[in-house]
């Protein structure tokens, strides 16, 4: 926002500094607000650099998810569902995906990290014995 008695060389110039995403590993909303806020005032028509923008951020957005779902220990999660109850002591009924996520969940697991539902069904069918009902739905053959 430019004061009316700010000097006018203290305006940026509409090229000065192309907005980029932020160096930093994570992206901060903030940080985005920010930027999408500088891109409006520097640019008359801003929709070209706008949407460059937001495409960038998307990116990086997804290569986040992927990193954090690269990062987590899958035979440590294998070791932490085999311990579960069902699987110690299986019985004829099935067993939900949802009930082994809040297991994991209860035993300090970050299941908010995206497609974590994916890996942990893919590391629930690779047990020994198990079966997929349905969708979400285990039985342990003993």
């Amino acid at each position: 926002m430019i004061l009316a008695n700010s000097d006018v060389s203290d305006v940026p110039e509409p090229n000065d500094q192309p907005i980029r995403p932020i160096a930093s590993e994570r992206l901060e909303r903030n940080d985005i607000i920010h930027n999408i806020k500088t891109l409006l005032e520097q640019h008359d028509d801003p929709a070209d650099h706008l949407q460059k923008y937001l495409d960038e951020v998307e990116e990086r957005i997804v290569e986040e998810g992927r990193s954090q779902l690269e990062t987590v220990d899958r035979a440590e999660i294998r070791t932490i569902i085999e311990k579960h109850p069902f699987f110690k002591n299986p019985n004829n009924y099935h067993i939900r995906q949802i009930t082994i996520m809040k297991y994991l969940k209860k035993k300090g697991v970050d299941i908010s990290i995206p497609d974590m539902d994916l890996l942990v069904d893919e590391i629930i069918v690779s047990i020994e014995g198990v079966k997929k009902r349905g969708y979400g739905q285990y039985s342990r053959v003993k």
